[in-house]
Parts: structure tokens; C-alpha cells; sequence
């Protein structure tokens, strides 16, 4: 089964100090996907994880994802594994939660979540699209800084959707990962 068919996705960050590196496996344990770092050496130092490409486990590029720089708010873009356009993201400013909306399509997506940026739900105008929980990785990952998210898909959403919903998942971590870094430094 490829990547896109499954209803739950488990990513699991293998990442070192300048990638954002994650293998995606299926609730067995499978592994169905990975989240690979590129760009240049010097970009991700000074500047973080930058692009990244979800790869099919056949090595079919499926999305790519830009953090583009700006002053302000996190903005970032998806385009499909051949590079169209997909999606813009744009992390909002509240208060008591975390929000990014997701413009698809012409539609206006939300990803929401608590204060503490463990749980979100994504939803757009047919309701909810999936929800994201990030999960206990075990002893010797949380040491190292790595996450686990868990993605429980709704059935019906079509692959583009899905795509958007993995692109929004991984800018997530991109945002976690840049806010951990300022706040340590």
C-alpha cells in the first residue's frame, strides 16, 4: 500500500542538529514513507530546515515543502511531487493556541491546536480532515529532541487533500523546531 491509501500515519523524527529528517509508518509498524532534508548545509545552520520532500517508500516525490523567509509570520508553501502548486500556509498570532491557515484550492483550511502544541485538528468546509497528536517517542528520543506525530485521517479525503494534510503536519514540526531553538538561544 502506498503512503496516500493509508488512514493513519505514524512520523517518527530522525533527524540530527541541521535536518528534519522522519520516517512515516503505518500503524504495524511498516514503514510507508519518509521526510527527507534538502537545500544547503548553510541555509539550515543559520537558518533552520528549509525544504523538505515527502518520498513514497518506491522514491516517488510526493510533496515538497518551502519555508519561505519572511519578517512576521511563518509563511510556507506546498507544491505536488511534480511542482505545482498545492498550498500557502500561514501560522496566525492568538494567544491561547497554535493556528496556521492553509489556503487550498481556493478554500481556506484551519490547523488548530492547544497551548502547549500537542494536539490539533485540521478541518476545512466539509468539517473535519484529520487530527494530529503528538506522542511519547520513548526515553531515549525525547533526549534527543525527536518527535512523534500520530495522523488519523478521515476516509473520505482525497489524495490532494491528504498531501495538504501531510505539507501542514511537517510545517507544524518546522514551527515547533525553529521556536525551540529561539526560546533556547
Amino acid at each position: 500500500m502506498h503512503l496516500l491509501e493509508h488512514e493513519v500515519w505514524v512520523m517518527d523524527q530522525v533527524s540530527s542538529f541541521l535536518s528534519n529528517d522522519f520516517a512515516i509508518h503505518a500503524l504495524d509498524g511498516s514503514t510507508i514513507g519518509r521526510i527527507r532534508t534538502e537545500g544547503g548545509a548553510l541555509g539550515r545552520m543559520l537558518m533552520g530546515s528549509r525544504e523538505l520532500t515527502v518520498l513514497d517508500m518506491d522514491g516517488t516525490p510526493l510533496l515538497r515543502l518551502q519555508d519561505t523567509m519572511t519578517l512576521g509570520r511563518e509563511r510556507m508553501v506546498i507544491t505536488d511531487g511534480t511542482g505545482g502548486p498545492l498550498a500557502h500556509l500561514v501560522k496566525r498570532i492568538t494567544l491561547f493556541k497554535t493556528r496556521f491557515t492553509v489556503e487550498f484550492d481556493g478554500q481556506p483550511l484551519d490547523l488548530t491546536g492547544s497551548i502547549w502544541g500537542f494536539d490539533f485538528t485540521m478541518s476545512g468546509p466539509r468539517g473535519q480532515m484529520a487530527t494530529v497528536a503528538r506522542s511519547w517517542a520513548g526515553v531515549a528520543k525525547a533526549l534527543l529532541g525527536r518527535s512523534r506525530y500520530v495522523v488519523h485521517l478521515t476516509p473520505e479525503l482525497v489524495a490532494r487533500e491528504r498531501l495538504v494534510v501531510l505539507g501542514t503536519v511537517i510545517a507544524l514540526d518546522l514551527v515547533r523546531a525553529k521556536q525551540d531553538r529561539s526560546s533556547a538561544g
